[in-house]
C-alpha cells in the first residue's frame, strides 16, 4: 500500500518536473546544443532539491521516511519551479504535445516494468527518469528530432506552394536589431493604402513564418511584411527560399546574438551570404548609418537611409526629439524635402521610422498618406513604451537590450531634465565571450545617465558594477536577486517624479 502511494506521487513529481524541462526546451526552441549547453549551465539549480534524491534512497531502506521526503520533494517543485510566474509561458504546440506523448510512454513503460518485476534495476531507472529529467528530454528530444524535421519538411513545402501561388508583394525585414520596430512602423504607415498581413511578434524563424503563411495569408493580401531571423536555425537559405522578397530591408548588423555566432566574422558573412542571394530581392532599403552594413553592401543596388551619414540617399535633418516624439526634415535622393512630425521617440527608432517611410515610398503610398500615418505610430509593446507617466513616469522597454538600443533607451532619459532617474537591469544576453567587455563598457556609459542603478543578479551584472565604479559614479548602486525583489523595494523607494527605466528582462531560460 505504503509503496502504491509512493509510486503515485513519483508519477506526480515526474509530471512536475516534465512541465519545468519542456518549458525551458521550448525557450531554447528545442535545439540539442542549446539545451544542452542550458542543463549544464544550470545544474545546481534543478539538482538542488537534495529531498527527491534522500526519498529514492531511503525507498529501499524505510519506505515511510521516503514517501515524506518525497512530499517535500514536490512542495519544493511546485514552490520553485512550476508555479513561479513565467514571463514567457509554456505553448502546448503540436510539437510539445508530441513531445510529451512520447516521454510519458517512456516513463509509462519503466513503471509498469518497475511495478511488475520490484526489482532494484528497474526501480533504480524509473527513479532515474526524476532525477534527471532534464536529460530525460534531451534524449526524448533527440529521438523526436528525425520525425519533427519530416512534419517541419511538409509543412514548409505547403507553405511553400500556398505563398508562390497567392503571389503577394513581400517585405522581408531583417538584422542585428530594430527588425520588430520597423516591421510595426511599416505596417502602420501602409495598411490603410494595402490589405497587409505581417508576422506577429518576433515570428521570424522558419517554422514560425511557415505556421503563419499556412494559417493566416490569404487572396486578400497584397501585401506580407516578414521579419527574418538572422540566427534561424537553418539559415536564411530556407527563409528566402520560402518568402522569395521583392523588398529586403536590412536595419542594422551587430553582436546581438554573438553567443550563436561565435566571432564578429561569422556575423558579417551570413549576412553578405544574404545580400548576394539572388532571392533576397530586387531592392534593398539599408541603414547607411550602420558601419557594418556600409561594408558588405558594396556592389549592390541599394536605397540607403540615415541620419548622420551625408552620402544616404535619403536622410533626415533637422532632428528634434523630445519626450513625446519627434520632429524631422526627410530629404529625398531628388532634394525634396517633406516634413514629419511623429509620436515615435529615440534617435535608433526615428531610424527604423525612416526605414519604413522610404519603404512605404518603394510600395507607391502616397506621401501625403505616409506623413500623416506617421503622426500616430502604433508600436510593439516593451520598446521603450512609457507604461506610466503621472506623478512617477515608468517606461518598459524589457523585450531585448543590445548595446545601441541600450544608448537609445539612457539618451532617452535624459529628456527627462533634473528629475531622478532610475535604472533596472540585468544587462545583456546572448552576447557569448563578449558579455564581460560589453557589460563593462556599458557600466561607464551608464553613469552619465542616471542617479540610481538597481542591478538584477549579482554574478551577471558583475562587470557592469565595475564599470561604475571605474567611472566614479556618485549615485546609488543596488544588487539584487531578481525583478520581483526590485518591485518590492520600488514601493517604498519611489519619489514623486521619479522617472523609471525597466531595461531588459532575463528570460526565464536565463534566470
Amino acid at each position: 500500500m505504503v509503496e502504491n502511494i509512493f509510486l503515485a506521487l513519483l508519477v506526480t513529481n515526474f509530471v512536475l518536473r516534465s512541465f519545468y524541462s519542456l518549458h525551458m526546451l521550448q525557450l531554447e526552441e528545442y535545439s540539442e546544443k542549446k539545451y544542452f549547453k542550458w542543463i549544464f549551465s544550470h545544474v545546481k539549480r534543478y539538482l538542488i532539491n537534495i529531498l527527491l534524491v534522500l526519498s529514492l534512497i531511503f525507498y529501499f531502506v524505510n519506505t515511510y521516511i521516503a514517501l515524506v521526503f518525497l512530499v517535500m520533494s514536490i512542495y519544493i517543485d511546485l514552490r520553485y519551479f512550476v508555479l513561479v510566474k513565467k514571463k514567457k509561458p509554456l505553448v502546448f504546440t503540436k510539437r510539445l504535445r508530441r513531445l510529451i506523448y512520447i516521454s510519458y510512454i517512456f516513463f509509462g513503460i519503466a513503471l509498469i516494468w518497475a511495478v511488475q518485476t520490484s526489482s532494484i534495476f528497474s526501480e533504480s531507472v524509473l527513479f532515474m527518469f526524476v532525477v534527471f529529467n532534464s536529460f530525460f528530454y534531451f534524449l526524448t528530444n533527440a529521438i523526436m528530432t528525425p520525425i519533427e524535421k519530416l512534419i517541419n519538411e511538409y509543412y514548409y513545402k505547403d507553405a511553400k506552394r500556398k505563398i508562390k501561388r497567392l503571389n503577394p508583394e513581400v517585405v522581408a525585414i531583417t538584422g542585428s536589431y530594430g527588425k520588430t520596430s520597423t516591421k510595426f512602423y511599416l505596417y502602420h504607415l501602409i495598411s490603410e493604402y494595402y490589405k497587409t498581413l505581417m508576422t506577429p511578434g518576433s515570428y521570424n524563424t522558419t517554422m514560425g513564418i511557415t505556421k503563419v503563411i499556412r494559417e493566416k495569408l490569404d487572396k486578400s493580401h497584397d501585401v506580407f511584411i516578414v521579419e527574418l531571423a538572422e540566427n534561424d536555425n537553418y539559415g536564411f537559405e530556407k527563409l528566402l527560399d520560402l518568402v522569395n522578397p521583392t523588398i529586403s530591408v536590412i536595419t542594422s548588423i551587430g553582436i546581438q546574438h554573438f553567443e550563436e555566432f561565435e566571432n564578429e566574422s561569422n556575423i558579417l558573412d551570413n549576412f553578405k551570404k544574404y545580400i548576394k542571394d539572388s532571392r533576397s530581392g530586387k531592392k534593398f532599403v539599408v541603414n547607411f548609418d550602420d558601419e557594418n552594413i556600409r561594408k558588405i553592401i558594396k556592389n549592390k543596388d541599394i536605397i540607403s537611409c540615415g541620419i548622420e551619414n551625408k552620402e544616404a540617399q535619403y536622410r533626415i535633418v533637422d532632428l528634434k526629439l523630445d519626450k513625446d516624439g519627434s520632429n524631422f526634415v526627410l530629404e529625398t535622393p531628388n532634394n525634396q524635402k517633406f516634413e514629419f512630425t511623429t509620436n515615435v521617440y529615440g534617435k535608433e527608432n526615428v531610424l527604423d521610422l525612416l526605414l519604413a517611410i522610404v519603404t512605404a515610398f518603394e510600395l507607391k503610398v502616397p506621401v501625403e498618406e505616409i506623413i500623416e500615418r506617421a503622426k500616430n505610430i502604433v508600436k510593439p509593446k516593451h520598446r521603450l513604451e512609457v507604461i506610466r507617466d503621472d506623478t512617477i513616469t515608468v517606461i518598459d522597454d524589457t523585450f531585448n537590450s543590445n548595446p545601441k538600443g541600450f544608448k537609445m533607451a539612457l539618451e532617452y532619459l535624459s529628456l527627462f531634465g533634473k528629475r531622478r532617474k532610475i535604472l533596472i537591469t540585468p544587462g545583456f544576453v546572448e552576447l557569448g565571450e563578449k558579455e564581460d567587455e560589453e557589460h563593462y563598457k556599458l557600466g561607464k556609459l551608464i553613469s552619465k545617465y542616471v542617479d540610481v542603478v538597481f542591478l538584477v543578479d549579482k554574478k551577471r551584472t558583475k562587470k557592469i558594477l565595475e564599470g561604475l565604479e571605474d567611472s566614479n559614479f556618485t549615485g546609488e548602486i543596488y544588487t539584487v536577486n531578481s525583478l520581483d525583489e526590485v518591485t518590492e523595494m520600488l514601493k517604498t523607494f519611489l519619489k514623486s517624479g521619479d522617472v523609471v527605466l525597466f531595461e531588459n528582462d532575463l528570460p526565464d531560460n536565463y534566470t
